[in-house]
């Protein structure tokens, strides 16, 4: 019997399958088997396991559900093996039931194997959650006088417990009608809960299985008009309006048919009463351009790259081309045709307009309403990662721990892991929809890397749309293509023009039989087949007669011309919201009365300019404009002192509309306050969205924020408050700067320099962080001087503050910059202070601030130091404890580290077998590496060990030219010159053997660690002997 996960891993800690839903939901603790999410089994009291065998599972599930049995085992094969022969189903049954009561002794105790049929034994029954759901479903589960709270209470622990599907890591075809009847019980429980709630006055409650039961059941009409009604008993009729015009939109697309004259009747109550006259819309701007137009030949090639992910893999396809050309609407075509085929679809949109927030993409993916119950259904430990995005799944799983901090590498594992297993479904292929992919979030683009990357199983395909003119070389979704590109996942589908045939066909469809042949004619010219073009144009009243212009921009403002002044209105604080808005958000920075808000929303999309957005949960209010070119053409009709005034009222709107959770919405505030040219609140709330992006490890989000904060202070007069405030963000840059642009950088130079100027203007101590900042960078252009001099700050701001990270920082900068400097016995007494003040519990504190784990750094190069006195045996401990320590922890970069400097000892000791080992840890590595040029250095000189001489020596020569004279990291150009000697050494060319070792020899600084060495290859060398003899108190080279 295999544990959990994938057949292999352990089932969740502390999971309980007598609380399989959550410690808000008593369950029965009879409970021994599974079968909601992924099937468990608990005999005898045991820890809940996975059978070895999904036929096995199988084969218990249909037992259970079938009420026990007995089953003919003819019925059983056949059910299960459906496509095999009767003979071969019965001997795949036989074999495993043998491998079941082989593995699993225990189950015959519940298990009655006959020769002609299977049941469950009557007297020690394996009670499942199956049952426990009929029971709460049908009202046996428990009697009291009080039944209309029983039944409320009971129906909460069954819609509970039903977020699982039955058996989803399963795809038999037996599987279906039971899990339709029981999808279809769950459903009617969510109406009757939420009727029952609405009666008790719990209108929240009420609307929240509402929701669910909407989003679960898309085409049931009857969940609109009850969603309505809630809303409308809450007094929110706005929302109602849009529940509506979903409901409408979602039966249109699906069915081609309009809402019922019930549904109908109920959206007219919504409406003002008594209301003014409805403007006349003519029916062009409101008429539906209906099935797809061309595109046929796109739409072949993209359901091929779909069957080919159907057969197993991950691609990306990229639809390319210019704003209007339909992409989007493809994009939407592909979505309804894979979800018809059972496929797991979500859908979302990078938002440039709001700049690049960290995991947008993401967080909207897993509130999707495709993937939202996953997030339910996953293990605690998932649940507490995927809360870093939405943390609002930790008030419906209380028992997941909220997330914790982390080092970074750690943290992205976790989370990309967390995500994958809510995103992707286990058993179907799933297809993610990226909208306007040239905007993406780096954060976001390097997940989809990793989804396409990694993926296992069932299949995956991204289907991104986007403009190559957005896309320049280093932004995320530039890198995001490269990569997909280079392992041979990438697709591009680049749209045209429509035909001047299809031109027509759209135009008509839109304007009837108004059009004639002459008007088609000189709309296709004016449109040049660009369907955002056509569409806007026919809406706007295009003909020939008119004169009306063609072009998209002219065509929107006469639509918006012909808007009511006050639905006008609305529509520029909308898109000053942005290309999507949330009704809550518009409702509070309106300032008008909810009639005005109703009839503007409806008269946006009757007029077909907006849209009602599938949001997903805890977003069940939004819209967005059609297009992008549409919302663009509003502000851009907008007056500056006007537009400021809004962005005013927005920025109060979301504050006040996200008191509990502001953080996330807070460089959206900022963004709006900068907007409402309100510099000196933008500047905070800049400052933190900051902290939220450095939360995530968003380093580039991090800089632009603070960098943007900084532009907005540079514009405020000169006073001790403002210089106070720039020191603090320069402080607070100092840190995701790094990851950014590295420490060598002039960015972080300029940075540096200005903390310090402020610093001594302000007569303040310099930050920890400055001053370690200093050292790295001193340590960086091999200034060791420098360094050891702030190494010893850094160790008085310990003493005084008696920060023990800070005391272990000091003494790894002292010890590195004496290492370098070959000061060997003071760098030895650094490295073993650090080691020995270090505490593990502090561990993730000099991740996060100090990107690296200084217990790993400090042994692994007290390894190279020992070695260098003479102590080999004790060089050799320190080098595998270092390992050790980075494996326990497991921190990539310090792994990294280990390895890198494990590698060069190594070379020194002449340990050919282990420097092939620690090279082939670094090349394995995802992790970046201390120094890609060395690792590189390293690999030529494998190459050069294997007999690939020429190979080899040109790998390793062009690390060392690529890093100049003092390379980009401490002592990276000498260590690279000493791996050359190896090399050349290994290869046999005297030559080049004896040119880098007078060039260790004339370098001085770090050269001098291997200056014996060099020293003495160049004498035997100049002797002419090509072999390199180690002296008495030379360390051993690898090559001799």
């Amino acid at each position: 019997m295999l544990p959990h996960g994938d057949r292999g891993a352990p089932l969740p800690a502390g999971l309980d399958l007598a609380r399989v839903t959550r410690d808000t939901v008593p369950v029965d603790p009879d409970v021994t088997v599974r079968l909601l999410g992924r099937f468990a089994l608990r005999l005898d009291g045991e820890d809940p396991t996975l059978l070895a065998s999904a036929r096995a599972e199988s084969v218990l599930a249909l037992l259970l559900l079938e009420g026990g049995g007995p089953l003919p085992r003819a019925s059983i094969a056949s059910a299960i093996w459906p496509d095999s022969t009767e003979a071969q189903a019965r001997t795949n049954l036989r074999h495993v039931l043998h491998d079941l009561r082989r593995g699993l002794p225990a189950i015959d105790r519940y298990l009655e194997v006959g020769p002609h049929a299977l049941r469950l034994h009557r007297d020690r029954p394996l009670r499942s959650d199956v049952a426990l759901l009929e029971d709460l479903l049908t009202g046996r589960a428990r009697d009291t006088s009080d039944r209309d709270a029983a039944r409320r209470q009971e129906l909460q622990e069954a819609v509970a417990l039903g977020t699982g599907e039955l058996l989803e890591d399963h795809d038999d075809e037996w599987l279906r009608e039971p899990r339709e009847r029981l999808r279809h019980r769950i459903h009617d429980a969510l109406a009757e809960l939420a009727t029952r709630c609405e009666r008790s006055g719990a209108l929240t409650e009420a609307i929240r299985h509402a929701e669910r039961l909407q989003r679960a059941d898309p085409l049931r009409e009857d969940a609109y008009r009850l969603l309505m009604r809630l809303h409308v008993a809450r007094g929110d009729r706005a929302r109602a309006v849009r529940v509506y015009h979903l409901c409408a939109t979602t039966l249109e697309q699906e069915l081609g048919v309009a809402p019922s004259a019930e549904t109908r009747a109920a959206y007219d109550a919504l409406l003002p009463a008594p209301a003014p006259a409805r403007p006349q819309v003519p029916a062009a701007a409101t008429a539906d351009p209906g099935p797809l137009v061309g595109r046929r030949r796109e739409q072949v090639r993209l359901e091929a790259v779909w069957h080919a992910v159907e057969a197993g893999g991950s691609r990306l396809v990229l639809l390319s081309g210019d704003p209007g050309i339909g992409k989007t609407r493809l994009a939407e075509e592909l979505g309804t045709w894979c979800r018809r085929r059972g496929a797991r679809v979500a859908d979302a949109r990078c938002h440039p307009a709001d700049g690049p927030l960290a995991y947008g993409l993401v967080t909207t993916w897993l509130r999707a309403d495709t993937v939202w119950p996953s997030v339910l259904r996953m293990e605690p430990a998932h649940v507490s990662e995927v809360a870093r995005l939405v943390p609002e799944v930790l008030t419906e799983r209380p028992d997941a721990a909220p997330p914790v901090a982390l080092g970074e590498a750690e943290q992205r594992r976790r989370l990309f892991e967390a995500v994958a297993a809510a995103v992707l479904s286990p058993v179907r292929p799933t297809l993610l929809v990226v909208d306007d992919v040239h905007a993406v979030d780096r954060e976001s683009a390097r997940l989809l890397h990793y989804l396409v990357r990694e993926r296992p199983g069932p299949g995956l395909l991204v289907l991104a749309t986007g403009r190559h003119e957005e896309m320049e070389g280093g932004d995320p979704a530039h890198d995001l293509l490269l990569g997909t590109n280079a392992r041979g996942a990438l697709e591009e589908i680049e749209l045209g023009p429509l035909s001047p045939r299809e031109t027509v066909v759209l135009a008509r469809r839109l304007a009837g039989s108004t059009l004639t042949a002459a008007e088609a004619d000189r709309l296709v010219d004016d449109t040049e087949g660009n369907p955002l073009f056509v569409v806007e144009a026919v809406r706007a009243g295009w003909t020939q007669r008119t004169g009306t212009t063609a072009r998209v921009q002219s065509a929107v403002e006469l639509r918006l011309g012909r808007l009511d002044p006050r639905t006008r209105e609305l529509a520029t604080l909308a898109a000053t919201i942005g290309r999507e808005f949330d009704v809550g958000v518009l409702r509070a920075a309106a300032e008008v009365d909810e009639d005005t808000l109703v009839r503007a929303l409806d008269e946006l999309w009757r007029r077909r300019l907006v849209r009602e957005r599938a949001g997903g949960v805890g977003h069940g209010g939004s819209y967005e404009f059609s297009h992008g070119k549409i919302r663009q053409v509003v502000v851009d009709g907008t007056g500056p002192a006007h537009r400021r005034r809004l962005h005013a009222r927005i920025a109060a709107a979301l504050v006040s509309g996200h008191t509990t959770e502001v953080d996330r919405v807070s460089a959206r505030v900022a963004a709006h306050l900068e907007g409402a040219g309100d510099t000196e609140r933008a500047v905070g709330w800049c400052r933190r969205a900051a902290r939220v992006a450095r939360a995530l490890h968003a380093h580039h989000e991090a800089v632009r924020l603070l960098e943007r904060a900084l532009a907005l202070l540079a514009d405020q007069p000169a006073t001790t408050s403002r210089d106070r405030r720039e020191l603090a963000l320069r402080t607070d840059l100092l840190a995701p700067l790094v990851s950014v642009a590295a420490y060598e950088s002039p960015r972080m130079r300029a940075t540096q320099e200005r903390v310090a100027e402020l610093g001594r203007v302000l007569a303040t101590e310099p930050s920890p962080l400055l001053v370690r900042s200093l050292a790295l960078s001193a340590l960086t252009r091999s200034d060791f001087a420098a360094a050891t001099g702030f190494g010893h700050r850094l160790a008085r701001l310990a003493d005084r503050s008696g920060d023990r990270v800070l005391e272990v920082e000091a003494a790894y900068v002292l010890g590195v910059s004496a290492f370098w400097q070959a000061d060997l016995e003071p760098a030895r007494d650094h490295f073993r202070r650090a080691v020995a003040r270090y505490d593990p519990a502090l561990a993730t504190t000099h991740q996060l601030h100090y990107a690296q784990d200084p217990k790993v750094v400090c042994l692994g190069r007290l390894a190279n130091t020992l070695w260098f006195l003479g102590e080999p045996d004790e060089a050799g401990r320190a080098a595998s404890e270092a390992l050790a320590w980075a494996r326990r922890l497991e921190h990539p970069f310090s792994r990294t580290i280990a390895l890198t400097f494990a590698a060069l000892l190594a070379l020194d000791m002449g340990d050919e077998r282990a420097f092939r080992e620690h090279t082939a840890g670094l090349l394995a590595t995802a992790e970046r590496t201390v120094s890609g040029h060395v690792t590189e250095a390293f690999r030529g000189h494998v190459a050069v060990l294997d007999g690939h001489t020429g190979d080899g020596l040109a790998r390793v020569r062009a690390a060392v030219a690529a890093t100049g004279p003092v390379g980009t990291a401490p002592g990276q150009h000498a260590l690279l010159v000493r791996v050359l000697l190896a090399s050349c050494l290994a290869a046999g060319d005297t030559g080049g053997a004896r040119a880098a070792a007078d060039h260790l020899l004339a370098m001085g600084g770090p050269g001098r660690l291997w200056a014996p060495v060099a020293r003495a290859v160049h004498d035997e060398l100049v002797r002419g002997t090509a072999a390199e003899r180690p002296t008495e108190h030379a360390p051993r080279p690898i090559a001799r």
